[in-house]
């Protein structure tokens, strides 16, 4: 616990700090920690048994900061359509290629890279008057205060198991006190950018939508994430974040949640 209450400590400012300065600084972190998290899922995958092929997930990773910073641009659909290209043509051309090791060389483009690309699309947008960093800083709050709640709240009150074959600790009374935290924590930012930064933002029912949607996603990426570290038989994907573990451990339910509110954006 000490250790995860001082990599917390840490974390928080930094996170606040990359959100504020944004930046060349912001786009080459999210690069990093997007290239950190696809080799922890590769390195899962392949502690599974698949051969997985990575050339099109580390290439895609790669170009992410330098599309960002000196093209103005970054597609994130594109860019994974590219990845799944290349990574297909490594399997193809095999000597004996397989389809499970196919399907699971695509599978961290879709749950680590094109949440992570669109982290970064977002950073530095304005989508009608809602700027993007607001929508990213919402995510953020959605998913860890939805974790935080679940967490505690589980451990007051579980007693039903949710899914106990995938993750035997977490609860049905934790996952709604995740809604909960989730809802709490989205109300709170909107409060916050509209009254003292007198920013635009979702209105009440959107929020209140946003909320709801995006702890189901962020609850559904933290149970996607423990099914593969159950399958591959490993207790954390890293050891970056010393008491949570590597970068998919710590942003497994927010990249989900990113998901959610990059959809939205879509919307406006």
């Amino acid at each position: 616990m000490k250790a995860r209450l001082i990599t917390t400590a840490i974390g928080v400012p930094f996170l606040i700090f990359v959100l504020v300065v944004r930046g060349w600084f912001a786009e080459l972190t999210i690069a990093v920690l997007t290239l950190i998290a696809l080799y922890e899922s590769y390195r899962a995958l392949k502690a599974a048994g698949y051969h997985v092929c990575e050339w099109g997930g580390y290439a895609a990773a790669t170009c992410m900061w330098p599309l960002s910073r000196f093209m103005g641009v970054l597609d994130p659909l594109l860019l994974v359509v590219a990845a799944m290209g290349i990574s297909m043509t490594g399997i193809i051309l095999r000597e004996k290629p397989s389809f499970p090791d196919a399907a699971a060389s695509v599978y961290p483009l879709f749950t680590c890279f094109l949440p992570m690309s669109m982290f970064m699309m977002m950073l530095n947008s304005m989508y009608g008057q809602v700027p993007g960093v607001a929508l990213i800083t919402m995510a953020f709050g959605i998913a860890y205060g939805g974790d935080g709640a679940a967490y505690f709240g589980g451990r007051a009150f579980g007693k039903h198991k949710l899914c106990p074959n995938v993750s035997p600790k977490k609860t049905v009374e934790g996952s709604v006190c995740g809604f909960v935290g989730s809802l709490v924590m989205a109300l709170l930012c909107r409060l916050v950018f509209v009254n003292i930064f007198h920013m635009d933002m979702p209105g009440l029912a959107a929020t209140i939508a946003l909320a709801i949607v995006g702890s189901a996603a962020g609850q559904i990426g933290d149970l996607t994430a423990s099914l593969l570290k159950r399958y591959s038989g490993i207790k954390d994907y890293g050891k970056l974040f010393p008491g949570h573990g590597g970068v998919m451990d710590r942003f497994d339910s927010v990249i989900f949640t990113l998901i959610v509110l990059y959809c939205y954006t879509l919307v406006l």
